[in-house]
């Protein structure tokens, strides 16, 4: 043997061991369905026999075309009422499909479609449970269903689908309508009505849903169904739209707990959570009872929390029976008894200024500064607060410790309106304080005790006829009066408007004097009166309450054993934290991987349906 002849045996040698070393390539299809006809027979006991005639042309360079998987509408099929031939010639191994969720596999064995060829696959069974009651007109039944389709990714080109139904004999084609999908055709055949759709130029990897209601004439059974059965079947067959109502759901249950509990208790939603995802992605019915649920709970917290007050005090070591606390000040009573912070906040500045600490700036907005003798410029609050108080004494008031806070925060932003500056620490220490005080009280007695005297007040107000005594009374006891709901009508008659002593030099209207007295000085400095904006003092009040609403922020009023629902469940919380403590500190790490596979979905769509995917991955 020549060199060169045993350098080429060497060369085909190695070549033979690489393509014996080779792994196996997967199976390649590629196919075309140049017609796909689904003949439903309609039968007396609401079952159907569905008969496919599907022509495929097997591409050139393609696998054999060795098995066909073909839909079922659902899992009641039996087996052994399958028959198939390919091109008349029978196939007896027909299989539960490992490809597509519900369906068979037909093995084609000799059979199978050469590269290049075409073949045709005949397919008969026998399908339960298909003919349902038409919830929207007495006396009809309902048949949907969808022909089998095909991976997109072994399928190419156009295909001619048509499907036709076959109804029991003595319908009368003009009773037999259509549900969203127009017939392309209806006629009397062999002694029965048929009706048909018909794609001529339509794609075989995709389901195409067609519907017909009919008379039930000659059904000795219908499958029985309400409107709750028909919502269930439309979300099967919309996952899409089941998805956005289940999150829809989801998002309300946790809108209303969370309210309820003050954004508690996030280990128990967890919980509940996952098991109500569960429940929904099993049981359609539960998603569709759990919408009109979810928005009843919904409104009934928003409903109750709107209702009651604002929770913002904090947990208060309170002793039952421990007696009344007495003492306090209007704004330490307000916060005592949950009144909205604005009210406070507003009742705290009008204390300051009827002491003398503060001065009137303008009234729309409210401005006000720090008068002169009580600016303190010590970095360290203690100093400030000592200079403070000193001057206080020398002018015979009281500075209490909380008003310290807010002629701070006055102080620093000096010319700003009172309703563009943040409060919210300034309230903050003022909600501990009370707290702090009421420690070793009884909390609902002294509560009570304060509404006493808030009513007292009141009542002495109102049998006050005379003005001049009427206005002594307010003088003394209108921090009080102030807290009632109904203070406008006290401050606010037909004849006369109340008017704090550190508020008179601004009016000028004679509704303001009392009768027989002198008429007060104009407002100086040319300012707007009181007079003038929301009728008077009273009406002032609630204009500028309302404005000082965004002066204090909620969220940085949180504190520990407040909470803004009906039940605390952060104890839950930190139980099941200290649990997963332990279970991580107690195990070592751990790895592994995770291997997932695809197949072809096989959607239903209304009262019945068929799917499949044919071929490949064998």
């Amino acid at each position: 043997m020549t060199r060169n002849g045993r350098t080429l045996l060497l060369f085909a040698f190695l070549l033979t061991l690489l393509v014996a070393a080779a792994p196996v390539k997967a199976q390649n299809y590629n196919f075309a369905v140049p017609q796909l006809y689904m003949q439903v027979f309609v039968n007396p006991d609401a079952s159907v026999r569905i008969v496919y005639d599907i022509t495929f042309a097997n591409g050139f360079l393609a696998d054999p075309i060795d098995i066909v998987d073909i839909g079922t509408p659902h899992e009641g099929y039996n087996l052994s009422n399958f028959t198939a031939a390919i091109d008349g010639r029978p196939l007896t191994d027909i299989r539960k499909s490992e490809y597509i969720d519900v369906g068979v596999e037909i093995h084609l064995h000799e059979y199978a479609i050469p590269s290049g060829q075409t073949g045709t696959l005949r397919v008969e069974f026998t399908m339960p449970d298909m003919v349902y009651e038409d919830v929207t007109q007495d006396g009809y039944a309902s048949l949907q269903i969808t022909p089998t389709w095909f991976d997109p990714s072994v399928i190419n080109g156009p295909s001619d689908i048509w499907v036709v139904y076959h109804l029991l004999p003595g319908i009368d084609p003009d009773a037999v309508l259509f549900q969203e999908v127009p017939f392309t055709d209806k006629a009397l055949f062999e002694e029965h009505t048929i009706v048909g759709w018909r794609w001529p130029a339509a794609q075989a990897n995709q389901p195409y849903l067609v519907g017909a209601s009919f008379p039930t004439t000659g059904m000795t059974q219908v499958i029985e169904q309400n409107l709750l059965d028909l919502a269930v079947k439309w979300l099967e067959d919309n996952p899409g739209v089941a998805f956005g109502l289940g999150l829809a759901v989801m998002v309300l249950l946790t809108l209303a707990f969370f309210r309820y509990s003050g954004g508690t208790g996030i280990s128990i939603f967890a919980l509940l959570g996952c098991g109500a995802v569960w429940l929904m992605m099993n049981n359609p019915a539960a998603m569709l009872l759990l919408c009109p649920v979810s928005l009843v709970i919904v409104g009934l917290v928003e409903y109750r929390l709107a209702s009651r007050k604002e929770k913002y005090l904090p947990a208060i070591a309170q002793v039952e029976g421990g007696g009344i606390k007495r003492g306090l000040t209007a704004p330490e009573a307000a916060i005592l008894l949950e009144l909205p912070l604005n009210k406070v906040l507003l009742l705290v500045l009008f204390g300051l200024l009827d002491k003398g600490a503060l001065e009137l700036v303008d009234d729309d907005p409210l401005q006000v500064k720090v008068q002169r003798p009580y600016i303190a410029m010590q970095k360290d609050r203690a100093a400030r607060n000592e200079q403070r108080r000193k001057i206080a004494q020398q002018q015979g008031i009281v500075l209490r410790t909380y008003e310290h806070h807010f002629l701070d925060v006055l102080q620093e932003n000096d010319g700003s309106a009172a309703h563009k500056l943040d409060f919210s620490a300034a309230m903050k220490s003022l909600l501990n304080s009370v707290a702090g005080r009421m420690k070793g009280f009884d909390l609902s007695d002294t509560q009570d005790y304060y509404r006493k005297i808030i009513a007292r007040a009141m009542a002495q107000a109102n049998t006050m006829g005379n003005v001049p005594e009427l206005q002594d009374h307010l003088d003394k006891t209108w921090p009080w009066v102030f807290l009632d709901d109904d203070y406008d009508r006290t401050f606010r008659r037909r004849d006369y408007h109340y008017y704090p002593t550190w508020a008179r030099p601004y009016t000028t209207t004679q509704s303001a004097i009392p009768s027989g007295g002198s008429v007060a000085a104009p407002a100086p400095g040319g300012k707007t009166t009181f007079s003038n904006v929301a009728a008077g003092f009273a009406g002032w009040t609630e204009n500028t309450a309302g404005k000082l609403a965004s002066a204090i922020s909620p969220t940085a009023l949180q504190v520990k054993g407040a909470s803004g629902g009906f039940v605390n469940l952060s104890g839950a919380d930190k139980v099941t934290g200290d649990v997963f403590k332990a279970l991580m500190s107690g195990s070592g790490g751990s790895g592994g991987s995770s291997s997932g596979g695809s197949s072809c979905a096989c959607a239903c769509a209304g009262c019945a349906c068929a799917c499949a995917c044919a071929g490949g991955g064998r």
